[in-house]
């Protein structure tokens, strides 16, 4: 892959600034864009950052549709991304803001695929909290799958909340969620949002993880997929979502 493509997608996270879709000028296979997303994830690592977990995208069929590929997407998450519950977050970090509020797995073993299904993904779980991910569209017009992968799936920053919640015996499909945006309810959903189940989208996650010749690991952190609306919030703004079961997590926008 060109190495002006990488600088390119580089200098976007770190200017906080949209670029072209590379499809405007060569559509990427995907192939090719988790090949450049690989190489995204190095430059990143090789300047001092680090990977403390992976993320799903396009969990539901209709982000699908919109971006033009029949399954989910996948990236990285890293250390310098990550804030705790009710953090002030500065709106400047981010090119175009959207919030995601999902169920996010905690690893107490390694998890590799092929194979993994969703009963043995639960086995390597420690436990699920409350999060929300805070993705940063950093491309213009009208980007298609392969852009995003390349970009590693928009991923800028999360907020974990806590506390870490044992999973073992509960229903994830069922887990309710109320959103709220400036402490006005926006939404009402249930966690089947994600792949009927955000324990299908972590086995999905381990598989093309595996296919990738790369695994999840203890202590790493999943995010599974957004399970209600994308939220567009400006400065000043808080963002609240909050599970039956799983507790919690509130970001402000500074």
């Amino acid at each position: 892959m060109s190495d002006s493509l990488i600088e390119e997608l580089l200098a976007a996270r770190e200017q906080h600034r949209a670029i072209v879709p590379p499809s405007e000028r060569r559509r990427l296979s995907l192939a090719e864009a988790y090949t450049v997303q690989d190489r995204l994830r190095e430059a990143l690592v090789a300047r001092g950052d680090r990977v403390i977990g992976w993320k799903a995208g396009f969990t539901n069929k209709a982000a699908q549709t919109a971006y033009g590929c029949e399954e989910p997407v996948c990236g990285f998450l890293l250390a310098a991304g990550v804030f705790p519950n009710r953090a002030e977050v500065p709106s400047a970090r981010f090119a175009s803001l959207v919030v995601e509020a999902e169920v996010a797995f905690v690893l107490k073993h390694d998890l590799a695929g092929p194979g993994v299904t969703p009963a043995r993904a639960l086995l390597a779980v420690e436990g699920a909290v409350p999060a929300l991910e805070l993705v940063d569209f950093r491309m213009s017009g009208k980007p298609v799958a392969s852009d995003v992968v390349a970009d590693g799936v928009f991923a800028n920053a999360i907020v974990v909340g806590a506390p870490l919640t044992d999973v073992a015996h509960l229903d994830l499909a069922v887990e309710g969620l109320v959103y709220e945006l400036n402490g006005a309810v926006v939404a009402t959903n249930a966690a089947a949002e994600v792949m009927g189940n955000p324990l299908n989208s972590l086995a999905w996650i381990a598989n093309h993880l595996g296919g990738r010749g790369l695994a999840l690991r203890a202590g790493e952190l999943v995010m599974s997929g957004s399970v209600s609306t994308l939220l567009r919030p400006k400065a000043g703004d808080t963002v609240r979502a909050t599970f039956t079961r799983l507790g919690g997590v509130a970001v402000r926008f500074a």
